[in-house]
């Protein structure tokens, strides 16, 4: 849009003192400031948020704890600051977060992978490979409202399978420790050949202490 055009809409052009791009004096374009021409800022908004992103990046590389630490306690303030109404903007941008397809599946997919960084297409390649059943009890169903569980390492990270929700708590009860499961197997397996239903469990007991 050139400068005879803006004037046609009765929009002052300005002129970014940085990138020297000529711009409608808008807030489209520029941010606000009272002080300033046409109540703009000098630069534009582009110009602005590269200079603040190269700004923040060479103070965050002299001292990052500091840093963080002043985002986060202007962070805090801010919120606090009007708790009600940060609390309605948080729920709205999260409505908007999942009104998004793509974020949706990505959000669901942070749930069900606890951190273990797995993506849609990463799920789907591991949940084929096991015929999109339960790795350990074979189920078609995932017993849960959440969906099917990534059971991973919680030390380094790394996705073993996808679980139905009861397996997925049966390993976390027995944190992940395969000498338990070990054990509780070999108890309940001597329980059942045992052939007495109401034999001393002290007698099986001893085999496993």
């Amino acid at each position: 849009m050139n400068a005879n055009l803006h004037s046609s809409l009765k929009v002052p052009v300005k002129t970014c003192t940085k990138c020297k791009n000529a711009l409608p004096a808008d807030l489209k374009h520029f941010y606000k400031n009272s002080g300033g021409k046409f109540g703009v800022t000098p630069r534009c908004k582009t110009c602005v948020d590269q200079d603040n992103k190269e700004g923040h990046a060479r103070r965050l590389s002299k001292d990052p704890e500091k840093i963080r630490r002043q985002q986060n306690e202007r962070t805090k303030k801010n919120y606090y600051k009007d708790i009600e109404k940060s609390r309605e903007r948080h729920r709205r941008f999260q409505a908007k977060r999942r009104a998004c397809p793509e974020t949706r599946a990505a959000i669901n997919m942070a749930k069900r992978g606890g951190g273990a960084g797995l993506t849609e297409d990463d799920f789907r390649v591991i949940f084929s490979s096991q015929k999109h059943k339960c790795a350990i009890c074979r189920s078609d169903r995932p017993h849960s409202k959440a969906g099917w569980n990534v059971d991973h390492c919680h030390k380094t990270n790394e996705v073993r399978f996808i679980l139905c929700a009861h397996c997925n708590r049966g390993l976390g009860a027995f944190r992940d420790d395969p000498d338990l499961m070990r054990k509780a197997a070999n108890m309940l397996e001597a329980r059942k050949y045992q052939g007495q239903a109401d034999a001393p469990v002290s007698a099986i007991l001893e085999d496993y202490t």
